[in-house]
């Protein structure tokens, strides 16, 4: 599968916006522990991605897209729900979201994608 079959598209949500904020209360919390990224930025983007898509798939597609090395890459899957259309009922698509963190404060051009 290529880089360009796996992001399908950039996902800009409230939550995505806010995981960089729910990072900073987290480090302010931590700033005495062992735990704590030593003053690290991080930042954190979610993608909608291919269904058979894996997060090696992912990161290599960031590495060639972007270029750019994230740290790690977490992956939801959502089952489709069943709707309803007229007296039918009608099973919505399954799909997949990727969180791609970066340790060093990379910023991602997202219009490439």
């Amino acid at each position: 599968m290529s880089p360009e079959q796996v992001i399908i598209a950039p996902m800009i949500t409230e939550k995505s916006q806010d995981l960089e904020v729910i990072h900073e209360r987290i480090e302010a919390k931590r700033k005495t522990s062992r735990r704590s990224s030593n003053g690290k930025k991080i930042t954190k983007y979610t993608f909608r991605i291919h269904p058979d898509a894996n997060k090696i798939q992912v990161k290599e597609a960031i590495k060639k897209i972007f270029n750019a090395n994230p740290a790690s890459v977490n992956i939801q899957v959502y089952r489709g729900k069943i709707k309803r259309f007229r007296s039918m009922p009608a099973q919505k698509a399954h799909w997949k979201k990727a969180i791609v963190t970066f340790n060093d404060g990379t910023t991602l051009d997202i219009v490439k994608v």
